[in-house]
Formats: structure tokens, C-alpha cells, sequence
């Protein structure tokens, strides 16, 4: 087994630097290039399959929306030009931007848009929700379309400028109606198009300037305003762990990181290089149970994973002593309007005799915990490393499935039995963008089969997500709010193991680096 790891080891070595030796023989005539290292690996890119940042943030690259949120997260329009809303909030009517055309040199239509927004109903939370009052989704003419709703609903705007879990991305009709998982062919009307032929899972992933994109007028802001490509080609280089690509940024060999490691950070310096922190909002870690089989369809069993886990110990695994992260009761993150720490006890307390009590009270016969592990990243490698070391001190039994960060992204849709590919628990972390408002975080709307990975179903959950919905004020929505964290955490939709901040990184040649909710490439330029 050993020797398998390090035949592994060397060929991802000798992989990435063919990957940069390739880079710069194919790319010695190119004006600029952007060459960055960001989080994962990207083995497929339908931005309806998964919420892996990976895969959404180069398809903001190569799709575009019609509306994109400014950094006040307010929708803006993006694709859209004119649109109205009459008196009664029932009809909503878009005329899209002039000169709009897709990769393939096809005109961007009212039909592509219809096609791209029913296959977005069937994946997102909130798009479903606006399908539940839709009345008709029509084309006016060619550029232009029709929302009407069977009751007002003041979530549309926000929906068509979705920042995540799912973004409304705009494809050809031909693509839309491609089942979602089954995409072959990635065209779109994005500031950069991808060049299929140099992606290479694990290798690289590579998009080149759109001349026929026209951007927006307004200034860049978080997703919003124009995006304007700033160098012809962006680089998405695979490395096989963060002292590789922080050296390589230090040396030149690449311009962006989006995730640099604290131990770095002095040397970066030295060297010039600017660190910040991005996206905004910061992230947290999310550990995620499986509802659906056991041992976690029992939530005894489920709280006892709470009382297990350590905030502080994850996150000094991740970042040590670094004064980037802080532990956090709120599901919602701290520091958002939705703050609050309800019911947030058994996660903040560390017990391990409270946790084998209810194990045994459980009944818990020592089933098999498949804990999805990735190794290529500190996120997964460190944090995994402590919580299984938890879990097993807190009596349960656990299989530690090592991985790469691309197969628990595919693996952790599988909703079968571990026998057949499917999975107890393992952990991830979305951006504050994502989590601090509960119509974006993913795991509170208790949908059952509609729920978002781990599939938790519960009657009174949908409900509290519901209200939350329907608020008409920020009084109402935040009691709401408070409703759905005690109802998550009783149930335990997911546990909440503390936030932090990234720390990107990049050359003193990179200019224009738009700051927001969202790494984007976009408006990024690069000297000689």
C-alpha cells in the first residue's frame, strides 16, 4: 500500500510539471495568461450537479445570468436590459441586453433563457419555489420574456440572480435540455470560453478570451457590473498539495492562489506577493450526515456526532495558531443578522461520555460509519484526521475512506447503501455567501428528497423555512431564522464546526482582482 502512495505521489509530480511545461510551449504566443491554483480539482462542470465551488466558479467564467448580485447582495440586472413588474406583482417582464452571443457564434434567445430557467426548477431551492406560483414562463419574442405567478412573490429577482447554491447560468437550448450530470458540451455567453481539449482532470483546466463578449458598462462589484476579460487565457493549474503551489506563486510559476497557507504568509511577503482575504464573508465547516441510511436515520445517533466534535481542535488542525478563525454557534455564521447560538449546546461541548450514553440509548450496534476522507487539501486531509480521531473516542465505528476531493464531490450524490457506493458522513465548507441567509444555506429546508446531500426530512423544518420565506420584515425574518436553527440542530441537518477566513494570494504583476462574495477571474490583468 505504501508504495502504491508513492507511485501516486511521483506521477502527480511529473503530471504537473508536464502541465506547466505544456503551458508554456502552447501559450508562448498568447498576449497574457493567468495561471492560478484554486481549491479541488474540476472532473466535470454542470454547475446543477454540484455545489462545488471548483466547477461554479469557472462556470461563472464561461455562462453568464441574467441578474448578478452586487457586493450589498442585491440582484442587479446582468444579461437582462429593460425589465418591468407591474402594480400587482404578478407580472415580471425581461428584455435582454443587445449583441448577446453564445461561444458557438449562436444568438443568446428568449428560448435558451426559458430552457435554462425550467431546467434550473428542477435543482434549486428557490427555483422551485417560484415554480410552485408560476402561472406561465413564456417568450414574448426573441428577446424577450414573461413571468407570471399565481400570487406575489418578492424572491424572483433574487432566484434569476441566485449566487448559490445553484446560479440560473444561461445555456443553448440544446444544453438545457440535457439531463442534469449529463452535460458533453459546455457552451456559453460568458466573458471566457473553455478549451476542451486542455482538460485534463488533475491536470489543468484551461478557458481563453471571449472577443464576442460585450460587458456590461457599470463597474465591476462582487458579481455585478461588467465583466471584462483582462488576459486571454486563465490557467487552472492542479497541484498535489498547498506547499507546491505556494512555492510556485513565490517563484513565479503561477500568478493566483486562492487559498494560501498561513506558514506562508511571511515568505509571500518578502517576495511581494498581496494577500487578502476573499471571498468577503469568510466560510465555515460543515460536517454532513447521511439521513437515509443507518446509522445516522436514528437522531440519537446524529446528536451523538455533535457532542464528538471540537470546534477548536478542527480548526487549530486547519490553521493553526493563525488569527484567522474563530469558533461560531450560529449555523447562519457569526456576524450575520442571523446570528444566534439556540440549541447550539450539545456542538459547543465537547462530550464524549454524553455522546456513548446516547449511543447506547440509541442502541448504536457499532454499524460502520463510511467517512467520505480527501486527502488533497487541508480542508479534508487535517479536519478529517481529527474528526474521525473523535469519532472513534466517542465509540463510534468508523471506516476512514480516503479519496480525492473530485470523487466525494460525485460520490456524496449516490443516495444507496455504503455496500454500493453511498456514504455516512464527511465534511466541506461553503462560503458565507451561501450560509448567512436561509434562503442560500443549503441544509435547512428539511426537503426530504429535494434536500440538499444527507436529505434530511422533517415536517416542521419546511415549515420554519416557509415562514422564513413569506417574511415580510426584517423582524419576521429573523425569528424565523432563529426557528429554523433550534429545529436544524435538534435534528441535525448538519453540524456546524466553526468559520474562517481564506487568504488569497497573488503576484505583484496581477491588477484589477475584483473583491467580493465570489473568487472571480474576470477584469484580472497581468503584466510582462
Amino acid at each position: 500500500m505504501m508504495k502504491r502512495k508513492i507511485k501516486m505521489k511521483h506521477w502527480r509530480n511529473f503530471a504537473l510539471a508536464a502541465a506547466l511545461a505544456m503551458t508554456s510551449v502552447e501559450t508562448a504566443q498568447a498576449e497574457s495568461v493567468l495561471k492560478i491554483r484554486d481549491s479541488g480539482d474540476i472532473v466535470q462542470i454542470d454547475p446543477l450537479f454540484s455545489t462545488a465551488y471548483p466547477a461554479r466558479d469557472m462556470a461563472y467564467l464561461i455562462w453568464d445570468t441574467l441578474f448578478s448580485m452586487d457586493g450589498d447582495l442585491v440582484p442587479q440586472p446582468q444579461m437582462v436590459g429593460d425589465y418591468s413588474i407591474s402594480d400587482d406583482k404578478l407580472v415580471y417582464e425581461f428584455k435582454l441586453r443587445d449583441a448577446q452571443v453564445f461561444h458557438d457564434g449562436a444568438p443568446v434567445t428568449s428560448v435558451d433563457v426559458i430552457a435554462s430557467i425550467n431546467r434550473w426548477f428542477k435543482k434549486d431551492s428557490l427555483g422551485g419555489e417560484i415554480q410552485k406560483r408560476l402561472a406561465s414562463l413564456e417568450a414574448i419574442n426573441e428577446n424577450s420574456f414573461r413571468i407570471t405567478l399565481t400570487e406575489p412573490f418578492g424572491q424572483v429577482l433574487n432566484g434569476l440572480g441566485r449566487m448559490t447554491a445553484y446560479p440560473l447560468f444561461i445555456m443553448p437550448e440544446r444544453i438545457a435540455n440535457t439531463p442534469i450530470g449529463e452535460l458533453t458540451e459546455w457552451v456559453g455567453s460568458g466573458p471566457f470560453q473553455l478549451v476542451e481539449d486542455e482538460w485534463i482532470p488533475g491536470v489543468k483546466f484551461v478557458v481563453e478570451k471571449n472577443d464576442a463578449y460585450v460587458p456590461r458598462t457599470e463597474a465591476a462589484n462582487n458579481l455585478a457590473g461588467g465583466k471584462t476579460p483582462g488576459v486571454d487565457r486563465i490557467e487552472r493549474i492542479v497541484f498535489p498539495d498547498n506547499v507546491s503551489a505556494a512555492n510556485a506563486l513565490i517563484a513565479g510559476e503561477i500568478d493566483y492562489m486562492s487559498a494560501a497557507p498561513t506558514e506562508f504568509f511571511s515568505l509571500m511577503a518578502d517576495a511581494g506577493i498581496v494577500t487578502k482575504q476573499l471571498p468577503l464573508p469568510g466560510a465555515s465547516v460543515q460536517i454532513v450526515l447521511n439521513h437515509t441510511i443507518p446509522p445516522f436515520d436514528n437522531i440519537k445517533i446524529r446528536q451523538a456526532f455533535q457532542y464528538a466534535i471540537n470546534q477548536t481542535e478542527i480548526l487549530t488542525a486547519l490553521y493553526g495558531d493563525a488569527d484567522v478563525w474563530q469558533t461560531c454557534p450560529a449555523i447562519f455564521m457569526c456576524g450575520s443578522p442571523y446570528e444566534t447560538d439556540v440549541n447550539s449546546e450539545r456542538y459547543m461541548n465537547q462530550d464524549f461520555d454524553k455522546a456513548r450514553a446516547l449511543l447506547e440509548e440509541a442502541g448504536y450496534d457499532g454499524t460502520e460509519v463510511a467517512y467520505m476522507h480527501p486527502t488533497n487539501g487541508r480542508l479534508w486531509n487535517e479536519g478529517g484526521t481529527v474528526i474521525i480521531a473523535a469519532l472513534r473516542e466517542a465509540g463510534f465505528n468508523v471506516r476512514d475512506d480516503i479519496m480525492e476531493s473530485s470523487t466525494l464531490f460525485s460520490r456524496r450524490n449516490n443516495k444507496g447503501p455504503v455496500s454500493e457506493g453511498g456514504w455516512n458522513a464527511f465534511h466541506t465548507a461553503f462560503n458565507g455567501d451561501a450560509m448567512q441567509d436561509p434562503l442560500t444555506n443549503p441544509y435547512v429546508t428539511g426537503a426530504c428528497e429535494d434536500a440538499f446531500v444527507g436529505w434530511p426530512c422533517d415536517d416542521q423544518l419546511q415549515a420554519n423555512w416557509q415562514e422564513f420565506l413569506a417574511a415580510s420584515s426584517a423582524e419576521e425574518r429573523k425569528a424565523a431564522s432563529v426557528k429554523i436553527q433550534d429545529r436544524a440542530n435538534e435534528i441535525v441537518t448538519f453540524i456546524t464546526g466553526g468559520q474562517f477566513g481564506y487568504t488569497s494570494a497573488w503576484s505583484p504583476k496581477v491588477s484589477g482582482v475584483v473583491e467580493g462574495n465570489v473568487l472571480v477571474y474576470w477584469n484580472i490583468t497581468k503584466e510582462d
